[in-house]
């Protein structure tokens, strides 16, 4: 989950996104449209947030990080988040890489692409705790 302090309508913007982890970095992507990409132009801090239970359900931890959202552009460091992604997805890396691939470098300056950020961390913060409601 990622919070946007960008006001809408003096309202604060808190969206579910699909991220994955690359070199210590939090990245996702994002098309330059809607309510996403307005609420980017307009700031680039955010706070992501992304939590998890153990198996049994006995203890659940947490993350927040304070951060900015930071184009990624660099072709080296797009193919890291690709195959990041990859992995994570269990997609087949033969079908999945090259095709990724020529579309960013295809696309890489056309504005109305796809586009892969990272966050610059400022803070994080975690939490582990116990929970009732287990096995």
């Amino acid at each position: 989950m990622v919070y946007w302090p960008c006001l809408m309508n003096q309202t604060p913007y808190c969206i579910p996104i699909g991220y994955v982890c690359v070199n210590d970095k939090v990245c996702f992507s994002i098309f330059p449209k809607g309510r996403k990409w307005d609420c980017f132009q307009k700031n680039r801090k955010v706070c992501f947030n992304v939590y998890g239970w153990n198996d049994d359900h006995t203890q659940w931890s947490s993350v927040v990080i304070d951060g900015e959202m930071v184009p990624v552009t660099d072709l080296a460091e797009i193919e890291s988040v690709v195959k990041g992604t990859i992995e994570k997805m269990g997609l087949d890396p033969e079908a999945y890489l090259a095709k990724r691939m020529e579309y960013y470098k295809k696309n890489i300056d056309n504005p109305e692409a796809l586009k892969l950020f990272k966050i610059e961390t400022a803070s994080m913060g975690g939490k582990t705790m116990q929970t009732t409601l287990g096995k």
